[in-house]
């Protein structure tokens, strides 16, 4: 997908979407015109992204052949309604709001509407992104996962599954980001100077992380780990004790019922 792109709202998912796409040179930056409230945030889009700036979205969106809708939830259909009269008929607008449906969105602007949900490790190449089209926008989407797949992994679900794939790769980072400070700070706690323990945590998370890409059950790879009676059997018994699973699947629920209360 080429051409022109408006980036409406360039906050920390957005613009985190934007520079994986530049550094990856699938996008140019003086291709794209990114919007922001105040003038220091603005100028701060540019100097990281190198990107032109706006304040004023229907300025940005006029003409765009891509429009990246990345303002907050409760703004995105009245933000995509004040730009609508100037889009061109065959723009293609993604959503990357938490929440808000396609049906919302066409209520604003009658063409071609996708929603994304990218998450934050699109900053090294390692996104994960959610695509779900609105109905008769499959091809858009298609083209759209296109461009996505040069900076993640690109999974296209039915729009009412989009809340719960949310829970998994939208939100997913904090929760790895979490179980690496908790491992830092019981290392710590251990006695291991705090340096070591976190070279030690990121090191393990990202080899472990990398041994999943392979393809084989985690449930396999982490027998390999684990010795009848060991150390990592014990480990594996207190976390189990502790309601581990049951932990995750309550806070992702929580996290996909807070994404539908958005809608």
């Amino acid at each position: 997908m080429s051409g022109k792109i408006a980036v409406l709202g360039c906050g920390t998912m957005a613009g985190a979407l934007v520079g994986g796409l530049i550094d990856a040179g699938t996008v140019k930056a003086e291709d794209v015109v990114a919007t922001a409230r105040s003038a220091s945030h603005r100028d701060e889009i540019t100097k990281t992204l190198g990107v032109t700036t706006s304040g004023d979205n229907t300025a940005a969106a006029r003409d765009a052949d891509l429009v990246i809708l990345g303002v907050k939830p409760y703004a995105a259909v009245e933000v995509l309604g004040k730009v609508s009269g100037v889009l061109k008929a065959d723009a293609t607008v993604v959503s990357i709001a938490a929440g808000v449906t396609t049906e919302k969105l066409l209520r604003a602007w009658q063409g071609e509407v996708v929603r994304v949900m990218p998450n934050t490790p699109v900053q090294v190449g390692k996104g994960a992104f959610i695509v779900s089209p609105a109905p008769g926008a499959e091809k858009a989407a298609t083209k759209v996962g296109d461009l996505l797949e040069s900076v993640g992994v690109v999974v296209t679900v039915p729009e009412k599954l989009h809340d719960a794939a949310t829970a998994v790769s939208g939100s997913g980072p904090a929760y790895v980001f979490l179980v690496a400070e908790a491992m830092i700070d019981a290392a710590v706690a251990m006695g291991l100077p705090r340096n070591q323990a976190s070279q030690l945590t990121v090191a393990t998370l990202a080899g472990s992380a990398e041994l999943l890409t392979k393809g084989e059950h985690p449930a396999v790879l982490r027998s390999t780990v684990t010795s009848p009676g060991g150390t990592t059997a014990a480990a594996l018994a207190a976390l189990e004790a502790g309601g581990l699973r049951s932990t995750f699947a309550t806070a992702m629920t929580a996290c996909r019922d807070r994404a539908a209360d958005l809608s």
